[in-house]
């Protein structure tokens, strides 16, 4: 009877263990560690517990808007890369004066080693996460992560304009290059500009085309309505346009890597980087002596979208978007090459825009409005006339 009891709990046990680890997600068992965001104002993610994923090896922050945890390291599984080459590691500082950053402002940090050029400070746990690890990233063979912190790739077409954003004030295309590869029936490709226009303004920011790869010579290539922005290569050199929304373009080193701010608007960080010899060969790109493919790495942050916004990367900010990509999938793939595909940098004709340019708007409210028709003694008469004594 003691030993059939004895069986009995034994069996309880092992059984109550096997439903636990069955229960338990995954990165618990074996890589325990927890974050959780601590800002005030997103109070829907503020203290909620997350779990490092497991294949993170020096724990994880939680990125508050997205409310996801991301690896200090490396944020989430992805195909072997090799890191772009660079003199040393890159060192960077919290630059956010807000109270509630005061003890992680100024500080100094190394750039993690598999991202020991390209890399922010998270002022909120004050530590180094790398920019293409964080949502609102488009990196390499166009990586995206959404603002719901999904990763996904969009290959689109090599020479061809893809819309990135569109709303009624913003509309951002992206210009990719890239090589056929014979095997595939893709193209590799990679975002080499971006054009930006609200309002009545046009931003444009492009990489220039090189043979070999140097870092100290600057391959960027910025306009503002036209017109060429010339800033000295040293870091922290600022340009900022005279016209309102206030427009600023900020050197963050001194050669290859930008941030372009409109206040109110938007905030993006923006990176030459070239294809290695072996990121190619790991890869199969094919890349050449004769063009190392320099593209951008770039980072968007946004401060007035409306639940409307679409394009590939602008269709994740919307409160109720649902990821159209294979989940689980090793490498998911975004769709829908025609419907954001626009005939030009700065052409708003993708089948998704929204973008309302401002002279589309002053013209529809000069239609729609009725001006009197006068007769003046000078003998000019009409409607919209105004007289004068």
């Amino acid at each position: 009877m003691a030993r059939s009891y004895v069986v009995a709990v034994t069996g309880i046990f092992l059984v109550m263990i096997v439903a636990l680890v069955e229960a338990t997600p995954p990165g618990i068992a074996f890589h325990p560690s927890h974050s959780h965001c601590s800002d005030d104002e997103i109070k829907q993610c503020k203290n909620l517990p997350h779990v490092c994923p497991k294949f993170c090896p020096n724990g994880c922050i939680t990125e508050c808007r997205s409310c996801k945890p991301i690896c200090i390291d490396s944020s989430s599984p992805r195909p072997p890369s090799t890191p772009h080459p660079s003199k040393s590691p890159k060192k960077v500082k919290c630059k956010s004066k807000d109270e509630k950053h005061r003890k992680c402002y100024n500080q100094e940090h190394t750039c993690p080693s598999s991202c020991p050029g390209t890399c922010q400070v998270d002022c909120v746990s004050c530590k180094p996460v790398c920019s293409c690890d964080k949502p609102g990233a488009v990196c390499q063979d166009p990586r995206f992560i959404g603002a719901d912190g999904i990763t996904f790739y969009f290959h689109g077409k090599k020479d061809k304009d893809f819309c990135l954003v569109s709303d009624s004030n913003l509309h951002i295309n992206a210009h990719f290059i890239g090589k056929r590869n014979e095997n595939m029936k893709r193209d590799f490709t990679w975002v080499q500009a971006i054009g930006i226009l609200y309002g009545t303004h046009q931003i444009s920011v492009g990489a220039q085309k090189t043979a070999t790869w140097d870092d100290a010579i600057d391959r960027l290539s910025i306009e503002f309505d036209g017109e060429t922005i010339a800033l000295p290569d040293n870091e922290g050199s600022r340009w900022q346009s005279e016209s309102g929304p206030t427009a600023s373009i900020t050197r963050t080193s001194d050669t290859n890597e930008v941030v372009i701010e409109v206040e109110n608007i938007f905030k993006i960080t923006a990176k030459v980087v070239p294809i290695t010899e072996k990121e190619s060969k790991v890869h199969n790109y094919g890349i050449t002596q004769d063009d190392c493919f320099a593209h951008l790495e770039l980072g968007f942050k946004f401060m007035s979208l409306s639940d409307e916004v679409s394009g590939v990367l602008g269709q994740t900010y919307r409160r109720n978007y649902v990821s159209r990509v294979k989940m689980g999938a090793l490498m998911p793939v975004m769709g829908g090459d025609k419907e954001f595909s626009a005939s030009e940098l700065f052409k708003t004709d993708c089948i998704v825009t929204k973008f309302q340019a401002v002279d589309e708007i002053n013209d529809i409210s000069l239609n729609d409005f009725e001006l009197p028709n006068l007769k003046c003694s000078s003998g000019m008469h009409g409607r919209g006339v105004v007289c004068k004594r």
